[in-house]
């Protein structure tokens, strides 16, 4: 089972899915959810579930709060990689791969600092 923090998750508001359609063009759409007792990601049918069904998507869960004076604050996500399956009148998504991050435990230049050296060896790899 992969890592969720299931209280963290359910903290979030809405749910941005993101798959990769058969013509190859990545496309997402919002939606609900709810994770249950159980610990399930169950997540409203968007208009177009049939493209969504059985695929391998990328389910960004993200908050981000408006600082008045400019800027921003409360910034946090997590990104859940899994399969999507009919369950009744929702999709339930099987996570198999989980990636997050929430200022308030790891502040955003400590973030920078942290991943600069992974981009550096991506760009190596160009």
């Amino acid at each position: 089972m992969v890592g969720i923090d299931f209280d963290r998750l359910a903290g979030f508001r809405y749910a941005i899915v993101t798959t990769v359609s058969s013509e190859g063009y990545p496309w997402s759409i919002p939606t609900e959810f709810e994770v249950t007792i159980k610990h399930e990601i169950l997540l409203r049918k968007p208009i177009w579930a049939n493209a969504f069904t059985g695929k391998r998507v990328g389910v960004l869960f993200n908050h981000i709060a408006a600082i008045p004076s400019g800027g921003y604050t409360e910034r946090r996500y997590m990104l859940v990689w899994g399969k999507l399956t009919e369950s009744g009148d929702k999709l339930k998504l099987t996570p198999e791969e989980v990636s997050e991050w929430d200022e308030k435990i790891l502040p955003f230049a400590q973030l920078c600092a942290k991943s600069a050296p992974q981009g550096q060896k991506y760009l190596e790899k160009l």
